[in-house]
């Protein structure tokens, strides 16, 4: 082992201390960039028995092919041609090397062979297939070859520059030409000759790259078809050979040369061949019968389409040969495995869709759209009766089971009667199992008695003769008809995964009903609940058919034995479709309902010993009484004993029913007490029921100072029941509302005595932050609590603001909680505008000072920092506050004599505003909106006028409306700032129409010459700013103008609006002018410099 050898080996070595490597790689390096690196590893190639200095040598000549083939002469490139062919001649066929150097050499003749084969080596191919031979390694090395040559040319895989597609182009035409044909024959004879399963593997492998560009007569013909049905039967290649199928099924085509194609192959018959008695490769055949079956279904969608003549025969053979793809697509779609099944649910998913497009059905499409929702119902069925959530397997099952109810739904919207007597059947038959049983089947498959122990509810099984409606009772009988005429049957070997080649014996299962299971169950109502996520997209004639149907399908259920069960997933889908059809429940007959509230109310529902289900069965009730609410309040009493416990706020009930749970039963209750519209003494003794034993603890806890005693070693008891109190009482008065729901005007008060309570309530929640004043979660809670009150007292809370305002500011020491401040006082705004004049005039300084102060921070924030976002927040609440005082009739309140001072303050954080720009344009939006008002209110004239107001419009208001958007920052074609124009051109028209020949005059005169405006386009400003032209004229004339002035292009239709490109002085002029405005502007502006969103740290 000389030098070189060494150090190859030493820079692999990882026991070689770390000088010697580097030494060791500078010396290969050295010999890498030589000039005549080719020559001497060459040379060493021949001689070395090392694996690593063979690779060495080979990736030498990978680089040099690569990077510096260019350099070498044409004598060189022909030697180290004829050299490596030599070496491959005289050693590498004849001795067993490692994968690695096969691969490697195959590399490296094919780069040399992109360089040479057009011009000086069409020989290529020839070459070596004079060198193939059975007893040697020659035959391995072409086929790793022919595959490179793929990778290397062929593939799309890599991206390759136009030119280097060009060549691989005209490469493969020379190949077409030359070459294919010899290695086609190459391959078959290895297929035919040779036994060895890597070699024929590598032989299908070459086959699959190569037929997407080849003559694909060249292999689908009786020479390669039946080769490929015979190795479909043995197991070692079989995989290859489907892939084989797939890539010839997939080649571009026409469609009617597709289907001649598919005709000419017989896939059905090929499948016969394959032994299915593996999974994954049931999975590979199910994926070619999936491309088969689309491919059939997509060409005869081209070829309808196309509307030539002479095609019926066509369409007809291609008709046939998608009922034989349908009929494999049943067998495997029913099969055991999900993997299998969902490999042909693209070829399920594309028939239905169109089936879609045909308006009327045929018996065949019928027959096949029946089996179809059978499989769909079969396949949909759980393994387990458990749902968790982590387990990868019950996740991989729900997606498939999204894909089967999206399937399921489509099918219902082709077929709805059809759909309809299949779950009617499979719904009666449920029941009907459960109730002769009447008994519960455990998960160890023994039974036992049903025991409520939660109460004494007696549950009523008396099945209801379920009465469809005349839409759907035609197609019952043919439908159980069809179910029970189907003879199918997926036969399965001992490890159950053999697909049954007979395409008639498919069975779907349908359990006798000593064999019914809580799959069975389970998948009939949940099929139930998806009609109903399907027949949203049918006809409104359609819905109004299954009304009475999904009603009578409530009352079967509820009225069976069905929800009694020790199966999470039955009793979770048992209580979301009562729910969903609730609404369809007969009212007149109140036992119906009775019965559904029962199973709510009792060991089945809220009360049930699975905690996911007792969670549901209170977050669906809740749901229920919001749809129901009038129709459920005779079951009042029933409601308020089964939750009583429940009601209870205190950590040993919490133990058994969360927080969350509980706040589901107060909401209830407030929504069914509230909406019943009771006489005054019934709803006081209901109030009073739900709401005393929380009122009086929480007067407790405050009066007697409990929290206080609170410490982290308690878990903050008393604070946390604090919390939950305000919150079940804020949310128990979801219920309740002072103004009507029709028209928003305010209820009489004798309608409103549930108030009392409310306001004593609120007489202690008021009192929290200041007697917790470090606990942001009172504060939050205390400011739900009070949006609530805003609905529910009306006209009652406006009185007591004064004293609730300042003790809530007071404690906005936060930035979070000053933001939920801000909200609740635009609430309060919005709901009792003019009338709060009174509230907000004394308030308004203190809350605008309190903001200044929050924006005043003397460390600028961290870009896209928490802290950041949360100015930005509080920037965008002050202007929606200012927009709100104009919007509800409160702009008296910033020039009253108590807020006169701050109106210049106000007025430039508006200013600033409207200079906002990139993230900030929503402020900058409404800062141009506030602008607009402020011009109608305050200019002569106005409801509100104030004394020299003109000068903040000439100095201020008119420069910013051009100097925003002819700034760099304004983007044109950004939808924003198309309705920041379209403010401003408002504001200019109101400027006008307020100033009159005052400001037309300063536009003609003064501001439009300063931006070097021609006087042929002042002359269209000064028209159409007029009260009597129309305004869309000025704000097209104004983006016109702007987008001149920034040398965008203009086009307009618009007759009265003329923007002469040759008006268009230099850009970069204009540019300066803007630029000196805005230096003026920023020194008219009273200190109000920018913070960068609009309000300054000082508060201009």
């Amino acid at each position: 082992m000389d030098e070189f050898e060494k150090a190859i080996i030493y820079c692999f070595d990882p026991n070689v201390s770390d000088d010697i490597k580097q030494k060791a790689l500078a010396y290969t390096e050295s010999i890498k960039i030589a000039p005549d690196a080719w020559l001497f590893c060459l040379e060493r190639l021949g001689k070395t028995q090392t694996v690593l200095v063979k690779f060495f040598c080979l990736q030498v000549f990978q680089e040099i092919i690569l990077h510096r083939y260019e350099t070498l002469s044409k004598t060189d490139r022909l030697n180290l041609r004829t050299g490596l062919m030599n070496w491959f001649r005289l050693y590498l066929i004849n001795n067993q090397e490692e994968s690695a150097i096969k691969n490697k050499y195959a590399q490296v003749m094919v780069l040399l062979f992109k360089q040479e084969y057009l011009e000086n080596w069409l020989t290529f191919f020839d070459e070596f297939l004079s060198m193939l031979s059975p007893g040697n390694s020659s035959i391995d090395i072409f086929l790793r070859i022919c595959k490179s040559i793929d990778e290397e040319v062929v593939s799309f895989d890599v991206h390759r520059s136009p030119a280097e597609l060009a060549q691989n182009t005209f490469i493969k035409d020379t190949m077409r030409e030359n070459a294919i044909t010899k290695i086609v024959a190459s391959w078959y004879e290895i297929l035919v000759h040779h036994q060895s399963p890597p070699l024929i593997n590598m032989t299908l492998q070459n086959i699959k790259t190569y037929v997407g560009w080849i003559d694909i007569s060249l292999i689908v013909n009786d020479k390669f078809i039946p080769l490929f049905c015979k190795y479909l039967g043995v197991r070692v290649v079989r995989d290859e050979v489907c892939d084989c199928f797939k890539e010839i099924i997939n080649k571009g085509m026409d469609p009617f040369a597709k289907l001649t194609l598919i005709q000419q192959l017989e896939i059905k018959n090929i499948i016969k061949f394959a032994q299915l008695d593996d999974q994954e490769f049931n999975i590979r055949v199910g994926a070619l019968i999936n491309l088969t079956g689309m491919e059939i279904l997509r060409s005869l969608e081209s070829l309808s389409a196309s509307q030539q003549e002479g095609l019926e025969k066509k369409i007809q053979s291609g008709e046939a040969l998608l009922e034989d793809m349908l009929q494999l697509l049943f067998q495997f779609f029913n099969n055991e495995s999900n993997d299998v099944s969902y490999s042909v649910y693209g070829l399920a998913s594309l028939y239905v869709q169109k089936l879609k497009n045909i308006k009327v059905l045929n018996e065949t499409q019928l027959r096949h759209i029946t089996l179809l929702v059978q499989i769909v119902r079969n396949k949909m069925r759980y393994k387990t009766s458990r749902i968790e959530e982590d387990d990868e397997g019950d996740i991989k099952f729900a997606d498939f089971r999204k894909d089967l109810s999206n399937l399921f739904r489509n099918i219902f919207r082709i077929c709805p009667e059809m759909v309809g007597s299949f779950i009617a059947t499979n719904i009666q038959r449920i029941v009907e199992n459960k109730n002769n049983n009447n008994t519960k089947i455990g998960t160890n498959g023994t039974t036992n008695n049903i025991n409520d122990t939660n109460n004494n509810t007696n549950i009523n099984t008396t099945t209801t003769t379920t009465t469809t409606t005349g839409a759907v009772t035609g197609a019952v009988n043919s439908t159980n008809n069809t179910i029970n005429n189907t003879n199918n049957t997926t036969n399965k070997n001992n490890n159950n995964n053999t697909v049954n080649k007979n395409a008639n014996n498919i069975n779907i299962k349908n359990n006798s009903d000593d064999d019914m299971s809580f799959s069975d169950i389970e998948v009939s109502i949940y099929l139930l609940f998806q009609m109903g996520e399907g027949i949203s997209a049918t006809s409104e004639e359609t819905l109004k058919s299954f009304e009475k149907f999904f009603g009578s399908m409530v009352v079967v259920l509820s009225q069976s034995s069905i929800s009694i069960t020790e199966h999470q997933v039955v009793s979770l889908i048992y209580f979301e479709t009562i729910v969903r059809y609730a609404k369809y429940i007969p009212m007149d007959q109140p036992q119906y309902l009775s019965s559904v509230l029962k199973s709510f109310l009792d060991g089945r529902g809220i009360h049930n010993k699975d905690a996911l289900v007792r969670s549901k069965a209170g977050y669906l009730l809740n749901k229920l009484a919001k749809h129901l609410k009038v129709q459920m309040f005779p079951y009042i009493n029933d409601i308020i004993d089964a939750l009583k416990n429940h009601l209870i706020i205190s950590y040993e009930i919490q133990k058994e029913v969360p927080f969350e749970e509980q706040l589901n039963f107060y909401e209830s209750l407030g929504f069914l007490i509230g909406g019943a519209n009771l006489p005054i003494e019934e709803e006081q003794l209901y109030i009073e029921k739900i709401l005393n034993n929380p009122i009086v603890k929480m007067e407790e806890i405050i009066g007697k100072q409990l929290y206080k005693g609170d410490t982290k070693e308690n878990q903050f008891y008393y604070t946390v029941q604090l919390t939950q109190l305000i919150n079940v009482i804020g949310t128990f008065s979801k219920g309740f509302s002072s103004f009507n729901a029709t028209n928003g005007q305010l209820k009489p008060d004798a309608y409103c005595n549930y108030k009392v309570y409310f306001k004593r309530s609120l007489e202690s929640i008021i009192q929290l932050p200041s007697l917790i004043p470090g606990n942001e979660e009172i504060k939050s809670r205390t400011f739900f609590y009070m949006h609530r009150m805003v609905e529910v007292l009306g006209k009652d809370l406006k009185p007591l603001l004064v004293k609730i305002l300042p003790i809530l500011l007071d404690h906005a020491t936060t930035i979070d909680t000053l933001l939920e401040f801000l909200v609740f006082y635009n609430q309060l705004i919005s709901k009792y505008k003019e009338e709060l004049f009174d509230v907000i005039n004394p308030t308004l300084c203190p809350i605008v000072d309190r903001i200044y102060k929050s924006l005043n921070t003397s460390i600028p924030p961290v870009e896209h920092s928490d802290e950041e976002r949360a100015l930005n927040d509080l920037k965008k609440s002050y202007f929606q506050l200012i927009q709100a005082l104009f919007t509800h009739n409160l702009a008296s309140t910033l020039t009253s004599p108590l807020n006169l001072p701050l109106f210049q303050q106000i007025f430039n954080t508006v200013i600033s505003g409207c200079q906002s720009s990139g993230s900030s344009e929503s402020i900058q939006k409404v800062c141009f909106v506030i602008l607009k008002k402020m011009i109608d209110d305050y200019s002569p004239g106005g409801p509100h006028a104030v004394n020299g107001f003109q000068s903040f419009i000439y100095d201020q208001v008119v420069p910013i409306c051009f100097q925003v958007p002819l700034s760099d920052q304004f983007n044109m074609s950004d939808f924003t700032s198309t309705v920041i124009l379209m403010e401003i051109g408002k504001s200019l028209r109101a400027i006008a129409q307020k100033y009159g020949d005052e400001f037309l005059t300063y536009m003609n005169t003064i501001l439009l010459p300063k931006l070097n405006v021609s006087q042929e386009v002042i002359n269209q400003f000064i028209k159409l700013l007029q009260p009597s032209a129309p305004i869309k004229d000025f704000q097209e004339l104004l983006k016109l103008f702007i987008r001149q002035k920034k040398g965008l292009p203009i086009k307009t239709s618009n007759s009265n609006i003329n923007i002469n490109n040759n008006n268009n002085n230099n850009n970069n002029n204009n540019n300066n002018n803007n630029n000196n405005n805005n230096n003026n502007n920023n020194n008219n502006n009273n200190n109000g410099h920018v913070n960068g969103n609009g309000v300054n740290r000082n508060g201009h």
